[in-house]
């Protein structure tokens, strides 16, 4: 597989100049993401199809400041990242084309996470918060209370990680929701949370000694865990369902919308949903939202107490929520 995502990547540089050398003539498909896989996935499409394809990859909190400042001339046609909080907020800027997503065999879960405007597919799920934890110091139970008062713990910023903005909002709403919920934050503050800018940074903290547990998006922490038997991972009661997004520029030209509507249709085909959890990185530790295929690297969701904080709440909140966090707790 790293081969593949190896001369995927070589492919989809040698597209790029092909169109380049043809002048000043975009791509015909281009996409900004923060999914590990959009590469090897993107060239795939590519190399079925003939058609050209670009992909720009950033972190999420890049990612849709880049989509908002392009507002109404988008540069892109497909955007696929993590959180629908801030596909919310795109949709209700108008940025999102609607009625695009595939009719599919989508589970509960699926269904659930899916928009009545059609503005967005989810492509898959993760959970926005598990604990992991030292082998030697993992609680019996794995509950949110001990989590949030336990001292020595750390988490993403949820100012500049999309999944840790959602994990946060999962926080807070079992704390009482928006403002009530502040103060369970602070407690955590005033026990020494350490707060870093994405969860391989709070990964090497754990590893460093630095903290004794974290609160990190699953795939993450399940991928650390497999690797270094030190550490465990608690799934918690209830877990935040992240969703991965894509979706497509409402801005681009009519001609464009063909390719982008073949790629959502491209991504949740169960061979390239198989072809995905096959990858490299933590991106492949993914649960789909389809009933085909199933996840074998991972539990059975169905064991899983899952909860969704409405996205239409918490996606216009997150520029207030996030600028609090990082003036009161993050400080």
């Amino acid at each position: 597989m790293r081969v593949r995502l190896t001369g995927a990547a070589l492919f989809l540089t040698v597209l790029w100049c092909l169109a380049s050398l043809a002048g000043t003539q975009r791509p015909e498909l281009v996409v900004y993401s923060s999914v590990g896989a959009a590469p090897a996935v993107a060239g795939a499409y590519a190399r079925e199809t003939g058609r050209t394809v670009s992909v720009l990859m950033m972190s999420t909190g890049t990612l849709l400041a880049r989509v908002s400042a392009e507002a109404r001339h988008p540069r892109w046609d497909v955007i696929w990242f993590e959180g629908d909080d801030g596909a919310i907020a795109l949709d209700r800027a108008g940025l999102l084309a609607r009625h695009v997503v595939p009719d599919l065999d989508w589970t509960s879960v699926g269904r659930s996470v899916l928009p009545a405007d059609g503005a967005y597919e989810p492509t898959g799920f993760t959970l926005a918060g598990v604990f992991l934890s030292r082998r030697e110091l993992a609680p019996a139970t794995q509950d949110w209370t001990h989590a949030m008062e336990a001292g020595r713990v750390g988490m993403a910023d949820p100012a500049l990680s999309g999944p840790a903005y959602q994990l946060l909002v999962g926080m807070l709403s079992i704390r009482g929701g928006w403002p009530a919920g502040q103060s369970a934050l602070q407690r955590m503050a005033a026990e020494g949370l350490l707060v870093a800018p994405s969860n391989p940074a709070v990964l090497v903290a754990l590893r460093a000694g630095r903290i004794d547990s974290a609160i990190v998006q699953s795939s993450a922490g399940i991928a650390l865990s497999r690797a270094d038997r030190r550490f465990v991972v608690g799934i918690p009661t209830p877990a935040f369902i992240l969703p991965s997004i894509a979706a497509i520029a409402s801005g681009q030209p009519v001609a464009r919308r063909p390719a982008s509507v073949g790629f959502l249709h491209f991504v949740m085909r169960p061979d390239i949903q198989v072809m995905r959890m096959g990858g490299t990185d933590t991106d492949r530790l993914f649960w789909p939202v389809t009933t085909r295929p199933a996840q074998p690297a991972l539990p059975d969701p169905g064991g899983i107490v899952l909860t969704h904080p409405d996205p239409a709440i918490w996606g216009p909140l997150q520029a207030e929520v996030t600028g609090w966090f990082d003036r009161v707790v993050a400080r």
